[in-house]
C-alpha cells in the first residue's frame, strides 16, 4: 500500500550499491508502484526517469490507462526495446565521469521518423527535402541529433554518409561539438570541427563518411565573392544565392 516511485528508484540504488555484478549488462531500469512506471539507466538521477506515453508512436495514451501497461507494450515490445539497445544509448563520457543515457520516447520516435524521411529524401526520387525537427528548450535536441547521426551512419541506404552540423554561433557549435565528441561509442567516429574556411574545404575533400561541425559563417565569403563579382548582375544564381542566406 505504501509503495511509491520514490521507493522503487531507492531500492534499485540499493541493489546497484550492494550487488553492483547484477548491472554489468543492464540495459534500463523501470520504476514502478503497480500503476505510474519510470524509465531510466544505471547512472540516471531520479528526476531522469521518465515515462513512455504512448503505445503506438501515434497517439498519447490517457492517464486513465495504467501506465506500466503502456510502458510494456509501447517500449518493452520486441522491435522497440531491440531498436532502443541498439540505436538509442549513449555513454556520454567527460572528464569527470561518465554517464549513461537513454532516449526518451519523443526522441525515439522523432529520430526513427527523421531518419525514414531522410532516407526517403536522399533516394533516386527523393526531393532532397528532409523536413523539420522542433523541439522546445530542455527536451534533448542534442542528443536527439547525436541519435539521428548514430542511426544514419549504420544505415545501408544512406551509403556511409558525410554529415555536416551547421549552427549561427560559436558557442552552440562548441556545445554540440563536445556532446558528439563525448558520444563517440554511439558515432563509430571521431567528429572533426571546421576551424577556418580553408579547413572546412579540406574536411569535405572526401568521397564518403565524417561528421563535421563548423557555422554559417564560414560560407559566407563564398557568397559574397559570387555576389560581388561584376558579372554577377547576370547571373541567375544571385537571386537563389539571396534567397539561400535568408532561409539559412
Amino acid at each position: 500500500e505504501n509503495a511509491t516511485i520514490k521507493t522503487a528508484y531507492s531500492q534499485l540504488q540499493t541493489y546497484r550499491h550492494a550487488i553492483p555484478t547484477l548491472f554489468t549488462y543492464n540495459e534500463l531500469m523501470i520504476v514502478s508502484d503497480g500503476w505510474d512506471a519510470l524509465c531510466g539507466t544505471l547512472t540516471s538521477e531520479f528526476g531522469r526517469f521518465m515515462s513512455w506515453k504512448t503505445k503506438d508512436g501515434k497517439t498519447l495514451a490517457d492517464n486513465l490507462q495504467p501506465q506500466i501497461e503502456v510502458m510494456f507494450e509501447g517500449l518493452m515490445n520486441k522491435f522497440t526495446l531491440l531498436n532502443l539497445i541498439r540505436h538509442f544509448v549513449v555513454f556520454e563520457k567527460s572528464r569527470e565521469k561518465t554517464l549513461k543515457k537513454v532516449a526518451a520516447y519523443h526522441q525515439y520516435y522523432a529520430v526513427n521518423k527523421a531518419v525514414n524521411s531522410t532516407v526517403k529524401a536522399s533516394g533516386v526520387d527523393g526531393d532532397k527535402r528532409c523536413g523539420v525537427v522542433w523541439h522546445t528548450q530542455g527536451s534533448g535536441k542534442s542528443l536527439s541529433m547525436v541519435f539521428f547521426s548514430g542511426k544514419l551512419i549504420v544505415e545501408p541506404k544512406m551509403e556511409n554518409p558525410t554529415l555536416v552540423v551547421l549552427t549561427d554561433r560559436n558557442d552552440l557549435d562548441d556545445q554540440l561539438f563536445d556532446t558528439f565528441s563525448n558520444c563517440q561509442q554511439l558515432l563509430r567516429q571521431e567528429p572533426k570541427h571546421a576551424e577556418d574556411r580553408r579547413h572546412l574545404r579540406d574536411l569535405l575533400s572526401v568521397a564518403s563518411g565524417g561528421i563535421v561541425f563548423t557555422t554559417i559563417q564560414k560560407f559566407m565569403p563564398i557568397y559574397s565573392d559570387i555576389i560581388t563579382d561584376e558579372n554577377a548582375v547576370q547571373d541567375p544564381r544571385v537571386e537563389f544565392i539571396g534567397a539561400d542566406i535568408k532561409a539559412l
